[in-house]
């Protein structure tokens, strides 16, 4: 039961991970309005999930202002898999 309390805490960073999933690169400013996350839960989320190597950020300089664009890495893209199977579990069972 504690991991489901534990889980339930890490709503935006899952949000996150799934939303990436599904969207690809993304600016932070279109995954708070994609994924429907708080601005500081979602900076929060960013950070974890790059201190887990889920996620890395990479800034597009090509425009103005430079962009920060946040992508899955490999490891992240696994757990994107992985949250799309239980949401699809719970969805049509």
């Amino acid at each position: 039961m504690d991991s489901l309390r534990i889980l339930e805490k890490q709503s935006g960073f899952l949000r996150l991970i799934y939303y990436l999933g599904e969207n690809g690169e993304k600016t932070i400013t279109e995954i708070m309005e994609g994924a429907d996350i708080p601005v500081h839960q979602l900076y929060a989320s960013i950070d974890k999930a790059i201190q887990l190597k889920l996620v890395k950020r990479r800034i597009d300089k090509t425009s103005y202002p430079n962009r920060n664009l946040i992508s899955l890495t490999t490891k992240g893209k696994k757990l994107a898999v992985k949250l799309k199977e239980i949401t699809n579990l719970l969805i049509f069972q």
